[in-house]
């Protein structure tokens, strides 16, 4: 738990994450960029503060927020459209 406005206690429950293979197009929520058909990516669902969420990631966008949230000691605040991790973005060379 962390503090949030007011001095409110901020809670999170992560209730099932799954990894899947893109049947369709998807969007990321932290880089909010394309999860690609027959690319893996993990479907989440949770509760932040009472609220239901159904979030896709991709894995290294989910790696990157657990990492993040880590440091901070616990559950964070962010807004989509943080930049994917360089480190598994396709190369031109992997795109050839």
């Amino acid at each position: 738990h962390s503090q949030g406005r007011r001095g409110c206690v901020m809670s999170y429950t992560l209730l099932c994450e799954t990894t899947r293979t893109a049947r369709k197009p998807h969007r990321c929520i932290w880089c909010w960029t394309r999860i690609e058909v027959g690319t893996q990516y993990i479907d989440e669902r949770s509760v932040n503060d009472g609220d239901m969420q159904h979030h896709k990631w991709h894995p290294e966008c989910n790696a990157a927020m657990i990492e993040e949230a880590n440091e901070e000691g616990g559950p964070i605040e962010w807004t989509p459209g943080r930049d994917r991790p360089a480190a598994h973005q396709p190369t031109k060379e992997a795109e050839k």
